[in-house]
């Protein structure tokens, strides 16, 4: 056989052995715009599904009044606790974190539930800040006797991390819209 012939022979072997080339799928538009939707869905919940703050944690929010609101002496309050476990107690206070004191407020607010309910500020005019509160047994039975003995001198705030949510209100005068017949 002939140098060329053999070569001939040779190359057609190593073309029939070899395996067919892989082709590559092409992306489709609808392939695309499947992969920015995910990206898109990462980004906006990555930082609630990874964060610290577990969706599962104690949860609470003084909804009204917001912050920076004038309030009379009778106030308003509006808010929500969720996934607070038993043994939990949660009250609204008036806080003076310079003194280290606090005002608990009647009545207790009931824990896991949307609330409702009118506290009694009494304190000078002046910016108060408003706390809503997750404390133990303990602390809630010490609170329970301040305010049955009426006392006036404030209790020890609980730690921070027993705060579930606070608002800086400002006591003054309410202004009411009257009209002149």
């Amino acid at each position: 056989m002939d140098q060329q012939k053999l070569k001939n022979v040779l190359k057609q072997a190593l073309i029939e052995q070899q395996t067919p080339p892989v082709k590559k799928p092409k992306r489709t538009p609808v392939f695309i715009v499947i992969i920015i939707c995910l990206v898109l869905f990462g980004v906006q919940y990555s930082t609630t599904l990874f964060s610290s703050d577990s969706a599962t944690g104690p949860y609470g929010k003084i909804i009204l009044p917001s912050t920076g609101s004038v309030t009379g002496k009778d106030v308003n309050v509006t808010g929500e606790t969720k996934n607070l476990e038993s043994g939990q107690y949660v009250w609204l206070a008036v806080d003076k974190p310079g003194l280290g004191l606090c005002w608990p407020k009647t009545p207790r607010i009931k824990a896991n539930t949307r609330f409702k309910t009118t506290i009694y500020e009494g304190g000078p005019k002046e910016p108060y800040t408003l706390s809503l509160y997750a404390v133990t047994k303990i602390v809630n039975d010490q609170w329970q006797e301040w305010l049955e003995k009426e006392m006036h001198g404030g209790v020890p705030m609980p730690p921070d991390k027993r705060r579930l949510d606070s608002v800086r209100l400002v006591l003054g005068e309410m202004v009411t819209a009257t009209k002149n017949w």
